[in-house]
Order: C-alpha cells, then sequence, then structure tokens
C-alpha cells in the first residue's frame, strides 16, 4: 500500500519518527518542519521516498503553498499526521502559572496548536473525499486528557481542544472513507522535554508505572497504526501512550 503522507513537524522527535515509520510501511513521506529535516539521518533504503519541505505552520499561504505542491504532484494526500505543536514554560524551565498567562500567548499557542492542525485537515479532506479513502492522526497529549504536572494551561487547553477537533472530524468524515483519530502521548524524550528545569524528567519517571520517560519510536508505531489499512474501524478514538501514569 504505497500512500502519500504529510507529517508536520517532522525534523525531530515524535515527528521525525513518525515519518521514518511510515517510510517503512511504503508510503511516500513529506517531513514538513520550520526547522531543517535531515534525510541523512534516514537508512538509504528508505531515503529515496523521503521529502523534506520547510514549512512554517503560522503562515496560511506557507500551508497552501506547500499541500498545493503535493496534491499537484501527486493527486491527493493520504495521510496527515498533526504533529506540530508548541510548549510555553514559565521562569527557569518550570510549568506556567495560570496567573502568568498572557492573551498573547494564548493566540501563539493556538494558532499553532489548534488553528494550524484545523486548516491542515481543511487543505487534506477534498482530495481524500474524491478517493473515499483518507487517515488523519492528531497528536495530542497526555496534558489534554487529564492533568499535568508539567504543562502549563495554555498548552492543555490546546490539547484538549485537538481532542475535540479529532472527533467532529471523526464524525463528519466517516461515511467519507476517511478516519481520524489521536494519540495522547505522555512524556516522551525530545527538544521540547529536553529543555525542562533540571530534575523535571526524572521526577515524572518516578511516578510512571514502568519507571522511565517513553521515546518518540514508540509514539510513532501506534501513529503507524492508525494510519494503516487495518485502522479503518478505528475511528474518533484516542491511544494513550504514557506508561501507565494515565489509565483511562
Amino acid at each position: 500500500m504505497n500512500k502519500v503522507a504529510l507529517v508536520t513537524g517532522a525534523a525531530s522527535g515524535i515527528g521525525f519518527a513518525t515519518g521514518v515509520a511510515l517510510l517503512e510501511a511504503g508510503h511516500t513521506v513529506y517531513f514538513t518542519d520550520r526547522n531543517a529535516t535531515d534525510l541523512d539521518r534516514i537508512d538509504a533504503s528508505l531515503r529515496e521516498r523521503a521529502r523534506a519541505v520547510t514549512l512554517d505552520l503560522q503562515h496560511p499561504d506557507e500551508q497552501q503553498k506547500v499541500t498545493s505542491d503535493v496534491l499537484a504532484r501527486h493527486g491527493a494526500i493520504d495521510i496527515l499526521v498533526n504533529n506540530a505543536g508548541i510548549s510555553i514554560r514559565g521562569a527557569n524551565g518550570q510549568p506556567q502559572s495560570l496567573l502568568d498567562a498572557t492573551e498573547a500567548q494564548f493566540f501563539d499557542m493556538m494558532r499553532i496548536n489548534t488553528l494550524a492542525l484545523m486548516q491542515m485537515t481543511q487543505r487534506v479532506l477534498p482530495g481524500m473525499m474524491h478517493k473515499r479513502w483518507g487517515r488523519i492522526v492528531n497528536v495530542a497529549s497526555l496534558a489534554g486528557r487529564s492533568k499535568s504536572i508539567v504543562s502549563g494551561p495554555l498548552y492543555m487547553m490546546s490539547k484538549s481542544a485537538v481532542l475535540g477537533l479529532t472527533r467532529a472530524t471523526a464524525a463528519e468524515m466517516g461515511p467519507h472513507g476517511i478516519t481520524c483519530n489521536a494519540v495522547a502521548p505522555g512524556r516522551v524524550l525530545s527538544a521540547m522535554t529536553e529543555n525542562a528545569a533540571p530534575g523535571v524528567n526524572e521526577g515524572y519517571a518516578e511516578q510512571i508505572p514502568v519507571r522511565r520517560i517513553g521515546q518518540p519510536v514508540e509514539i510513532a508505531a501506534g501513529i503507524a497504526y492508525l494510519c494503516s489499512e487495518h485502522a479503518g474501524f478505528t475511528n474518533g478514538a484516542v491511544i494513550d501512550i504514557n506508561g501507565g501514569f494515565f489509565m483511562s
């Protein structure tokens, strides 16, 4: 099954690992990110189906250009993984306080974590509807499922909104052969978590039943399943991948 996939926030972490997993599944994958993606990190046997594209999601014109270019080349984007997201830290790398959150920060957070996600979804849906096949996976967070001990209120709000849009998309697009699901990772080793204050990751790991934080490839494996042909009856679901920290 050779499909065309687009992954946002794919230069590193979960996004990069997801792109590689989709390459391994036989797809052509567009790694999009506001930073350059080093495709030389990918095994040579997979690299010929990998494409690196610079995309800053806060600019709708860039979204339009990138998606239009891919659609012109392939006719449709069959798989969309909305992974890109930002987080805002408080002083000294600690979680942001509700009293410190500002209106400007709210709009910055929601623009990337929710609005851009909706816009990218809107851009790929017509092609999916025409083919009557599509897979959309939104990367939410444990912070959107339950209380987070490391994420501030703005991040928690944005990731809760991701889950709402996932359900709305799944309900509306299911009759068109398109599924929309979410993964909600717990604490995962990434550029974002590495910027935490000293001791934060170690303290978090002590509270997880498996006694460690996750690896990007472990989240990517769940995303790859949701993008597969076998996941056609999985729609509107949230897969919690958090080492047992939160059990629904």
